[in-house]
């Protein structure tokens, strides 16, 4: 991970979402800091999400979405056996960055989004 990515990580939001919202996940995310997500960014994310675990410390997969105006760090994580991914999303210490990003992993905890 380069420096300037993890400068602008100085703290974290951690929750979980249902697996099949990691997609409306990280395009609301990319959409909170103006990073344009595409195609590129979901294959990328869909092949290392495959081999995760979030019991092992070192089965996360890590991913930066750095935007025009912050960038933030995922790690994700599969909960085998279950339908959810655990998230942690690191950031810089902006109080309303962290309640939106709050507020979006709670909806995508609750409800399946139909895309």
């Amino acid at each position: 991970m380069s420096d300037s990515v993890q400068a602008s990580a100085s703290t974290s939001t951690h929750s979980w979402v249902l697996t099949a919202n990691v997609r409306p996940l990280v395009e609301s995310l990319a959409a909170l800091v103006d990073y344009e997500a595409d195609g590129w960014d979901w294959d990328a994310i869909e092949t290392g999400l495959s081999s995760t675990d979030a019991d092992d410390p070192h089965g996360w997969y890590d991913y930066p979405l750095i935007g025009a105006t912050a960038t933030l760090r995922l790690e994700l994580a599969n909960d085998p056996g279950s339908l959810i991914t655990t998230v942690q999303v690191h950031h810089a210490p902006d109080e309303l960055l962290k309640a939106r990003i709050e507020t979006i992993m709670s909806m995508l905890a609750r409800y399946q989004v139909i895309a």
